[in-house]
């Protein structure tokens, strides 16, 4: 264990050193901020509720949806694609450590320093406009269990694809195109409940509205407590679903393993 939390403390660290890109990183915040708040004031004005949603409660799901696209750091996928590429993958072999707790530590330090140098700005920062607190302590409770859960299914999707560089070692932009995917699927911009009864019924079938809408409609109390409940064991099934095909995929890909370079 301790090899893992050294690597969350390293990178914690690191991340701290470069400060032009950390002042950067939280001008774009605002900037995404201000835009986001506009938008939903627009869509609102002279309208109450929509989908049993009011403008007060749009705007913290915005606001909340912002936090977490900045905290669900997942770079597992970049990190095998280049350490195929290179062959260094080899190198992280022969170390006394399981390489994918390692890549997971690497992105868990990320998530943290993500924590206190983004998501905890940007939401002191969106006091002067909104009160972006939740509906009450419970739902503040699920909503962090449910985020939990939906960084595990972020992060298995990622892994998983990753794991295709072992055979492909390069796939082109699959991976840019899954995150976009993943971000509009999954209710990150615009809530599903926006979209088409036909279209809700299939998303309802597939992993993404775990991911953000889930934990969103929990923060803003539009998902009663039992909906939140059922809804996380959803989560939790998928958790399981993703990581017995992250295992099987990996232990075939293991017993045959191509390094390029080196």
């Amino acid at each position: 264990m301790k090899p893992y939390l050294y690597m969350i403390k390293i990178k914690l660290l690191l991340s701290l050193n470069y400060r032009f890109e950390f002042y950067i990183s939280l001008l774009v915040q605002v900037i995404f901020l201000f835009t986001s708040i506009f938008f939903w004031k627009a869509a609102y004005k002279g309208v109450g509720v929509v989908e049993n949603v009011n403008e007060q409660q749009m705007l913290t799901y915005s606001v909340i949806s912002l936090i977490l696209s900045s905290i669900f750091i997942t770079k597992v996928e970049s990190t095998i694609q280049g350490k195929v590429r290179k062959g260094n993958i080899a190198v992280d072999y022969i170390k006394p450590t399981n390489i994918f707790l390692m890549y997971f530590s690497e992105d868990i330090g990320d998530v943290v320093t993500s924590i206190i140098q983004k998501a905890f700005p940007v939401f002191v920062f969106s006091f002067l406009f909104i009160n972006p607190l939740p509906t009450s302590a419970v739902n503040l409770i699920l909503f962090l269990l449910s985020s939990c859960l939906s960084y595990l299914i972020l992060w298995l999707i990622s892994a998983i694809i990753g794991l295709f560089y072992f055979r492909v070692i390069d796939m082109g932009p699959v991976g840019i195109i899954k995150d976009y995917l993943v971000r509009v699927l999954s209710g990150s911009f615009v809530p599903i409940w926006f979209f088409p009864k036909s279209v809700q019924a299939v998303l309802n079938y597939l992993p993404f509205i775990y991911t953000y809408q889930l934990p969103l409609s929990i923060y803003i109390g539009r998902s009663t407590i039992n909906a939140a409940f059922k809804g996380m064991l959803v989560q939790v099934l998928w958790v399981l679903i993703f990581y017995f095909l992250f295992k099987r995929l990996k232990d075939k890909i293991e017993q045959n393993i191509f390094v390029q370079g080196g």
